[in-house]
């Protein structure tokens, strides 16, 4: 596969309300678009900053005008390729996502395929949950209600800040809301070994699917033992960036399940990596997003359905901005759906690219 040019553009759209977490709070949501020409055809991605990789827009755009030299005019293998730029950067994961998005794109495209496609998939609507941001009780039963109605059919409920308070909100949903709506929470971190353990315990009469990285990235022997005292599954985010962090995580036993995100783990490659491990392990997972554009999300959608380990999705940002630079990733009777055509099964809007670019330069 030829690559004959790579364009990158910045573009950032505002978020309906401010999205709240525990580590920080957001309006506007910033992505990198990555373009690759090859045989005629072309392939999209994105990048996202984010603060879990410590990528800035500015550093995206300087590892992808770096990824530019290796990659114009080059026959590229995708795999080979993708570990060629993991060794020369390794600290730009997202926008080595971008840019393997694009060339998977690409790739199916050119064999008259969908990404699933290329990986023996199959193909399936991808039911996907609608995040609550941290906010006050009121709020959050209200954005229960009108997701519910929107048709969604599990709510992740963010948490991390007030222990006792985030257990009032949750109780508030079951309460008034529905008894039954399969209910996530993430901590994000937010809490103490001896709080986590806490939570657990209040949470165990709401029937909650599972709880995501209660503690701190990097007390690892925390997270094992809030992992193996709870009864609500443990799901680790933040401490899987990659394949590596996987292998050790399911061979310690210390987390039940795995959120796989493409601006982690640098893309599809990485993501296909993560998969395999948990396939050995017997580990399901979930993918999950932070504060994309719908290429990557529609590539996440597509990883999925290749693994039956994948149990779970979080693919909700772009329900969060206040408009989208692409068509043909559908939300229908809860589940998302990417268009039967090759590749990513999306159409970019280019005229909206433009329309939001940012006037960036590499930093």
């Amino acid at each position: 596969m030829k690559i004959e040019k790579l364009e990158y553009i910045p573009i950032a759209i505002d978020r309906s309300q401010v999205f709240k977490i525990a580590t920080g709070s957001e309006l506007t949501a910033e992505n990198v678009m990555v373009k690759v020409h090859g045989e005629g055809k072309v392939g999209w991605g994105n990048a996202s900053p984010n603060s879990v990789t410590d990528e800035t827009t500015g550093s995206i755009l300087k590892a992808i005008k770096a990824m530019k030299k290796d990659i114009e005019g080059r026959d590229i293998e995708i795999e080979e390729f993708w570990m060629e730029q993991r060794e020369k950067l390794p600290d730009d994961r997202a926008a080595l996502a971008g840019v393997d998005i694009a060339l998977y794109d690409l790739k199916a495209k050119i064999e008259g395929k969908r990404v699933f496609e290329l990986f023996d998939g199959r193909e399936k609507g991808i039911v996907t949950d609608r995040t609550i941001g941290i906010m006050e009780r009121g709020e959050t039963v209200q954005h229960a209600r009108e997701f519910m109605d929107q048709g969604f059919k599990a709510l992740k409920v963010k948490i991390g800040l007030d222990l006792y308070e985030d257990i009032r909100r949750l109780k508030a949903i079951r309460d008034e809301v529905s008894p039954t709506l399969d209910m996530w929470v993430d901590a994000n971190q937010g809490y103490t070994v001896k709080e986590a353990l806490s939570l657990c315990q209040k949470l165990n009469e709401l029937d909650i699917e599972f709880i995501e990285q209660p503690i701190m990235v990097g007390d690892e022997d925390g997270l094992k033992e809030v992992s193996n005292r709870s009864t609500i599954p443990i799901m680790a985010d933040e401490s899987i960036k990659d394949h590596k962090d996987a292998e050790r995580i399911c061979y310690n036993d210390m987390a039940d399940l795995i959120n796989i995100k493409l601006m982690k783990c640098s893309g599809i490659t990485g993501g296909r990596k993560i998969v395999e491990v948990l396939e050995d392990y017997g580990v399901n997972a979930m993918v999950g997003c932070m504060g994309e554009v719908v290429p990557s999300l529609a590539a996440a959608a597509h990883l999925h359905m290749t693994s039956g380990n994948i149990r779970y999705a979080d693919l909700d940002s772009h329900f969060m901005l206040k408009e989208t630079v692409t068509s043909g990733f559908e939300f229908k009777n809860g589940k998302l759906w990417t268009m039967d055509q090759p590749g990513l099964g999306i159409d970019v809007l280019e005229d909206k690219v433009e329309e939001y670019r940012m006037e960036l330069d590499p930093e």
